[in-house]
């Protein structure tokens, strides 16, 4: 078990919000404010459990702009992380001789 998330959740929570917002707006437009108060809700709702959701987080969020799909950079870090709790030092040694 990996304690690495792939960030899609909040990638299509977002595209949600987006998708609601360009909706509300079509309402707003029309003059459909029943509608509006919705989607608002709706947004409003969406972007807090998304706030909630990230806040259980023990740190925050990393973002890993390098190269390697996310099933690589995951299994990277799972990697070096069963070092560090191995034998810090093995791994101190292994960056060293591979800079």
């Amino acid at each position: 078990m990996t304690n690495f998330l792939p960030a899609g959740i909040i990638n299509e929570t977002i595209s949600d919000i987006s998708q609601r917002t360009a909706e509300t707006r079509q309402h707003l437009a029309a003059g459909r404010m029943e509608e509006v108060a919705r989607g608002l809700i709706e947004i409003e709702n969406m972007a807090l459990d998304l706030r909630v959701f990230i806040e259980g987080f023990s740190c925050q969020p990393l973002i890993y702009t390098g190269s390697g799909s996310t099933e690589e950079v995951i299994n990277r870090l799972e990697w070096a992380l069963t070092f560090m709790e191995e034998d810090p030092a093995v791994l101190a040694d292994f960056c060293r001789k591979n800079k």
